[in-house]
């Protein structure tokens, strides 16, 4: 029921953003900010906020990122105040093996619970958070855009949504089915009833695993959107990210072992099989994308 309750305050939050996001747009157009869409591509100008001078732009992007980050923050106050929730939603798939194996959740230092604590808020923040981050980044680059290409990137918001949302559930999901298979695979059975096998320093391993992973991998599931968007800007082409798909195979496995917190190779795929999945999906979008634009 919780995890239900999250799921509609996310998307609560996403469609306030989105509809404020339309709202801002719409006002523009009727105060003639934007040029009318039904001009021919042929005949479009570069928007007039090309003319700003470079200081211009980063003091722009100093703003979108204050607020990327206070909205991170407040995100961040959020999952602080709901850290028992959100403490107990992670540990909630793994909670049979814990009472099957009569594993307690430790904690190795009197530090390491706020440590912990700040940690999850953190990613748990950052997961609240992303409705509005993604409306601060596509405010900077919203007047740079052709009629055309705000046309394309309205239609890539609510997806964006979407696969964020798909990539923490496969990540909240998927850890627990590892923890549990590396448990079930190197634990001893014991006949001896008498003999116990400690498992410590579980809650560090496990629980900031699956909120940093899960965080990483809403991140990285926008890779299509990102790619497909650059790939309409004409910066990337299909045929570019054919021809460096090993590149692309090799950092996808490194960033997958630096965000899995074991060194085995099991964690490391299951994490990276995904990704490199969404890496040629992203060719096949930018393939569409300018073969659409060609026509």
């Amino acid at each position: 029921m919780q995890k239900w309750l999250w799921i509609g305050l996310a998307v609560a939050v996403s469609v306030l953003l989105l509809a404020a996001f339309f709202i801002t747009v719409k006002k523009r157009r009727a105060d003639g900010g934007y040029r009318n869409e039904d001009l021919e591509l042929e005949k479009e100008e570069p928007p007039s906020d090309r003319e700003m001078s470079f200081w211009e732009h980063l003091a722009e992007l100093r703003t979108r990122l204050i607020w990327a980050i206070l909205f991170w923050s407040f995100g961040s106050v959020i999952a602080w105040v709901y850290y028992d929730k959100i403490w107990w939603l992670l540990v909630k798939p793994i909670e049979p093996a814990l009472r099957k194996y009569e594993i307690p959740i430790t904690l190795q230092s009197i530090f390491e619970p706020l440590l912990l604590k700040l940690q999850i808020s953190a990613a748990a923040g950052l997961v609240i958070a992303f409705p509005g981050i993604l409306y601060e980044i596509m405010a900077f680059i919203w007047p740079a855009l052709y009629p055309h290409e705000k046309r394309f990137a309205l239609k890539l918001i609510p997806i964006s949504l979407i696969l964020f949302g798909g990539g923490v559930f496969l990540a909240y999901n998927l850890i627990p089915v590892a923890a549990l298979f590396m448990l079930q695979m190197g634990l001893p059975h014991m006949d001896n009833p008498g003999v116990k096998v400690q498992v410590l320093n579980f809650a560090r391993q496990y629980l900031w695993s699956v909120a940093k992973v899960a965080a990483a991998c809403g991140l990285l599931f926008q890779m299509p959107l990102v790619m497909t968007f650059l790939g309409k800007l004409g910066i990337v082409t299909a045929e570019g990210l054919i021809r460096y798909w090993r590149h692309a195979v090799v950092a996808i496995f490194t960033l997958s072992a630096i965000i899995t917190p074991t060194i085995d190779p099991v964690n490391m795929t299951l994490l990276a099989g995904p990704i490199v999945g969404l890496y040629f999906l992203s060719v096949l979008l930018v393939y569409l994308t300018q073969l659409k634009s060609d026509r």
